[in-house]
């Protein structure tokens, strides 16, 4: 799978494409690609991630998983990028409690999960909550894979956005953890060898990466890893 997206227009910038407008397009043809996986991967998670920070794999993961509850789904975005979320913001939603709360505090994930659109199909939020200083064994915990086996169960189609692979490995460890499936954001100009020892933490530990997604936009958030 390849896709390119282009993000067109001021509104794309402040957060979600106009589904009616062109700008739409792209991220229909990366939903069609991700829904030609083989059967019995329909289910699996689909993790968003990067080489490194500032790429737009969250606005990407957030208006893929907009653009798929258009198609009268169910859809579960989580921000299990714990380390700096973003998603939250973008939706104009409190950030905690969330994902960190549900998989250290024990919450029911169903009492903090946000409702962002209710039809054509649903699209809801879990955000990703309080920062924690062991993000790292949260991602790989027992509780994470309850977690995801609960919400795969119930939903249609969850999404996840993680950290960028080089700046921490929660994605390779969550995506590993979970089975899910990855698509690799790719911003115009990131070095090869950067996305090659991306990858590589990937492969280590066997995860199918779907695709790449280059995104033609440069600087797309304020994002940044100490």
């Amino acid at each position: 799978m390849a896709a390119r997206v282009d993000r067109g227009g001021d509104s794309a910038i402040r957060g979600l494409v106009d589904v009616r407008s062109p700008s739409a397009e792209p991220f229909r043809m990366l939903r069609l690609a991700v829904d030609l996986r083989p059967r019995g991967d329909v289910r699996r998670p689909v993790v968003f991630t990067s080489a490194d920070p500032a790429e737009g794999k969250s606005i990407i993961a957030a208006n893929y998983a907009f653009v798929a509850a258009q198609t009268d789904r169910r859809v579960l975005l989580v921000d299990a990028d714990m380390r700096k979320p973003t998603l939250h913001k973008l939706f104009g939603v409190r950030g905690t409690p969330g994902l960190t709360e549900v998989i250290a505090a024990g919450i029911d994930y169903k009492t903090v999960i946000k409702p962002i659109q209710r039809e054509p199909g649903v699209l809801h939020l879990l955000a990703a909550g309080t920062t924690l200083p062991n993000v790292g064994d949260v991602a790989s915990s027992e509780a994470m894979e309850t977690l995801f086996a609960s919400v795969t169960a119930l939903y249609d189609l969850v999404v996840v956005d993680t950290p960028p692979l080089l700046a921490a490995s929660d994605a390779a460890t969550l995506a590993s953890h979970v089975g899910a499936d990855v698509v690799f954001v790719v911003a115009h100009g990131t070095k090869k060898r950067r996305v090659t020892r991306a990858i590589g933490k990937l492969d280590l530990v066997g995860v199918n990466v779907l695709g790449f997604v280059a995104n033609r936009e440069g600087d797309l958030s304020e994002y940044g890893y100490s």
